[in-house]
């Protein structure tokens, strides 16, 4: 555990290995002149230290973390590097603060995570990781690699119970991850091999029919501890919210650590998960829900499609590495990879429009099957070195990504359905397909350097890509092929006084390919995103805490619009921008009490537009929310033993596509209580009991309406009861 407060040093000449048998983590300037391993050992380095926290273990960018207050991170700048000196707005869900609100998706993971507008497609779309970040999409990625689709149905998802963090990097990346969404990325980073022995099992019941089992055992294989393991495994089933759909799954992620000696650590990873069903992917229609329907309300629970049509079947299957090798006393090299498989069946019947009669829908059907296999890449050199008083931290890569991407996909006509009295299993003809074939590369060539000046750290970042992508349709027997090339930069420059305040303002660019040609035949420039942003972090030295306020503007352009002169073709002139101001903070005072809160405002906007949307605010992006969560373990008396937590989430309203009608805002309410039975009954140590409850008041509310005719219901209240035991 890390101590929370802790004592200071002044600076003196001394040798940060005494520092590192002690367990004292060093911070601020001195972090960057001790680099750990996957392992979570530092290697010594002979340098004057300035003032340093004591706070206990040492943490990487990439481990574990104590409470809900992580100090470093590799998201950032692929380097570990204080979240203090990262010159970007970024959030870090901890594994504590995951547990203590049982999440159950990636959504769920980041609903109290200022700038995210989690669930925008509500309880209806699990199967995805539908989200928004100051507006606008954004990539996740899997242990800082790109989980990259076919831009079709195949697209990966991960369980959360398998992440160690999770981590929200907002506004562009492109100048360390290549080709990128301008709203930010997700970064999921793995459950990795432990130096100590773990060994844990869960059971989970709820309503919905829920029911879950979930196995983590991890440790050294060997007395010197250069072979350690870890097995991960989670098994779930339920009924989905929407009438007569089902979740489930199954996932194991082993993975294996070689330490051959102390330089030199490689670490392999696996993964399997089969989604065997996944509730439905439909959506309700606004007036019924949003608007007045002289029928009534349509009911929170109502399907579109068709059970006896309905399918969608995913197996996701993964094997990467991990390498990295120190080269003396500054230098290091790391070499990550992965290849990645989906292999998905998928058959839907969806809503289409709602007829004048205000009660029969239209609807239609769509029917795919994906199989994809990408493969990425990415090899960096690490240095550090002193020029004059500057002092710096290098850091140069280059990246590959490949994707291989078959599908057989067809649109098709499906009966009407009565939305108040609705016939399922009525006959259904599975539509036409056409197969189409999808290759495609990215390389990427990027350099890093954070330079310190006192108190001072400039980091400045240059990338090239170059991208291609072929596009078959076997069916047609079509091709096209574009190829094009990007360059993206990045500077900030942060502050680091010793109070823990720090100050900083950055530049960033992104970039995002885009298909077809405009009138002439020229194929689309890529999307660009760039972003100003100027923000303070606190990290107080006497408590563990962490405090972030950001205001920013992020602008896309080169968006595909109608064009003038032709209506049946696009042009690139249309933009959009988001500007607003962030608040987070998370802290952690004792052991025994975590607390997460946050505020965002958003002014999202088409700034630029051919179709209509000039002028008009982004769909199902509200201009504010709010969050605030706080769970405390009472340590003595009567209590000892009992843990409780409890927040509220509110979310603003928002505007439907063509801002024809809003979205009326909602607050929701999430609790829990948790129980260690070790604490009355010695023989029961490990055991914990814990009930939770997300939409504790169950309130029935529309998440968004994110096309002129779609929307889309929130999740309604959901209890778990469950017991972890560790030994």
């Amino acid at each position: 555990m890390l101590c929370r407060g802790g004592g200071r040093f002044q600076p003196i000449n001394v040798l940060p290995g005494l520092l590192l048998l002690s367990g004292v983590t060093l911070s601020g300037q001195a972090l960057a002149q001790a680099e750990p391993d996957a392992a979570g050992s530092s290697r010594p380095v002979d340098v004057r230290l300035p003032e340093v926290d004591v706070t206990g273990q040492a943490e990487t960018g990439r481990g574990p973390v104590a409470g809900y207050v992580a100090r470093t991170s590799t998201a950032g700048t692929k380097t570990d590097t204080p979240v203090l000196e990262t010159p970007q707005s970024l959030s870090i869900i901890t594994r504590d603060q995951m547990d203590q609100q049982n999440v159950q998706t990636l959504n769920g993971a980041v609903r109290y995570t200022p700038g995210v507008t989690p669930e925008t497609r509500g309880g209806i779309a699990t199967r995805y990781d539908m989200l928004k970040v100051r507006g606008f999409d954004a990539d996740t990625y899997w242990n800082g690699m790109k989980l990259i689709g076919n831009g079709w149905y195949g697209v990966p998802q991960l369980d959360p119970f398998l992440m160690e963090r999770i981590e929200v990097l907002r506004g562009p990346v492109s100048v360390l991850y290549g080709q990128a969404a301008a709203g930010g990325l997700l970064n999921q980073e793995s459950k990795r091999p432990t130096l100590e022995p773990l060994r844990q099992i869960g059971l989970q019941f709820g309503n919905f029919e829920h029911a879950r089992g979930t196995i983590d055992l991890s440790g050294p294989l060997d007395a010197d501890r250069r072979f350690l393991y870890r097995i991960t495994a989670i098994g779930r089933t339920e009924q989905g919210q929407i009438e007569t759909t089902r979740n489930q799954r199954l996932a194991i992620a082993p993975s294996f650590t070689w330490r051959p000696d102390d330089d030199t650590t490689l670490t392999l990873l696996g993964l399997y998960q089969h989604d065997p069903r996944n509730t439905s992917y439909g959506a309700v229609p606004p007036v019924g829900t949003v608007l007045s329907n002289p029928y009534g309300r349509l009911n929170y629970r109502f399907y579109d499609g068709d059970p006896n049509f309905e399918k969608f079947d995913r197996t996701q299957a993964s094997l990467g590495y991990e390498f990295d090798r120190r080269l003396g006393a500054d230098w290091s090299v790391r070499a990550t990879g992965r290849w990645f498989h989906i292999d998905q069946d998928y058959k839907s019947v969806y809503s289409s429009f709602l007829q004048p009669d205000d009660r029969t829908l239209s609807r239609g059907t769509a029917y795919s099957t994906d199989q994809l296999n990408t493969y990425t890449l990415d090899n960096q050199l690490q240095g550090r070195f002193v020029t004059g008083p500057l002092s710096h931290t290098v850091l140069a890569g280059f990246d590959y990504q490949h994707l291989n991407s078959a599908y057989r996909t067809g649109f098709g006509a499906a009966p009407t359905l009565d939305l108040f009295a609705p016939t399922y299993y009525q006959p259904i003809v599975a539509p036409d397909r056409y197969r189409v074939r999808i290759d495609g590369n990215q390389y990427g060539l990027y350099a890093q350097d954070q330079i310190r000046l006192g108190k001072f750290v400039l980091t400045l970042g240059g990338r090239q890509d170059w991208f291609d992508t072929l596009t078959r349709n076997l069916t047609f027997e079509t091709r096209a092929k574009q190829s094009d090339s990007a360059f993206t930069g990045r500077v900030g420059l942060t502050y680091v006084f010793d109070s823990g305040i720090a100050p900083y303002v950055s530049y960033s660019e992104s970039f995002t390919p885009q298909n077809g040609t405009d009138i002439n035949g020229k194929p689309f420039d890529p999307e660009r995103g760039h972003q100003y942003e100027i923000g303070i972090k606190y990290q107080p030295r006497s408590f563990d805490a962490l405090f972030t306020l950001a205001l920013f503007e992020l602008t896309r352009q080169n968006l595909l619009t109608t064009d003038l002169t032709n209506p049946n073709f696009q042009s690139q002139s249309g933009e959009a921008r988001s500007r607003g101001v962030e608040l987070e903070s998370r802290v952690s005072l004792t052991e025994r009490l975590n607390v997460v809160a946050s505020y965002t405002y958003l002014d999202t906007t088409y700034t630029k537009d051919s179709s209509g949307l000039q002028g008009k605010y982004l769909a199902a992006v509200p201009q504010h929310q709010a969050s605030g969560w706080a769970y405390y373990t009472f340590g003595e008396g009567p209590l000892s033993g009992l843990s409780a937590g409890g927040g509220g989430r509110y979310t603003g309203s928002t505007y439907s596509a063509d801002n024809s009608f809003k979205v009326r805002n909602f607050f929701l309410v999430d609790a829990t209580i948790r129980y260690d039975l070790g604490r009355q009954i010695p023989k029961l140590q490990g055991a914990q009991l814990y009930v939770n409850a997300q939409n504790l008041l169950d309130k029935h509310y529309v998440a968004s309406c994110y096309y002129g005719t779609w929307c889309a219901y929130g999740y309604g209240r959901q209890v778990f009861a469950g017991l972890t035991y560790r030994w």
